[in-house]
């Protein structure tokens, strides 16, 4: 079921030519889903933006896993963001995006790329600011209380 939902989830996303949120519960695999994501394009030049290092090894982990080649993926922190500024991505990741800070939004509001952004738990409070500040809505939601009926 985890397998079937992840590509759901990534097909979800693609269907549209918008930039969102999948709002994924903690634990279900969110990494693959945006790999599935990949998949859909060729060698496309990716920004993976992350809150820490244990996040990175994460996704590092995962593309090994699935096996996933892209030479074209720049991993950063969220504290070095501003540095990706006036570069220019098929895809633009933010991995618990629900941690900006409001420089970071701030940073983000400058890049005219597709913004995925994928988190696991997010306050109503902060999915308004990001609908607000970056024009981000939630694309999928999968609660913790579906993924437990599903056996997830």
């Amino acid at each position: 079921m985890r397998d079937k939902r992840q590509k759901e989830f990534a097909e979800r996303f693609l269907e549209t030519t918008e930039s969102g949120i999948l709002y994924l519960c903690p634990r279900f695999g969110k990494c693959r889903v945006a790999i599935n994501i990949f998949k859909a394009f060729k060698k496309p030049n990716i920004l993976i933006a992350y809150p820490d290092v244990n996040i990175k090894k994460s996704w590092v982990d995962e593309m090994g896993k699935t096996k996933y080649k892209n030479p074209n993926i720049t991993y950063t922190s969220f504290a070095s963001l501003k540095k990706q500024a006036g570069k220019s991505y098929d895809l633009i990741v933010i991995d618990e995006i629900h941690l900006l800070s409001e420089a970071q939004i701030a940073t983000v509001q400058g890049f005219k790329d597709r913004v995925l952004g994928l988190t696991g738990t997010m306050s109503k409070l902060t999915e308004d600011t990001l609908v607000k500040s970056l024009k981000l809505k939630v694309l999928a939601r999968y609660p913790i209380s579906q993924a437990i009926l599903e056996g997830v």
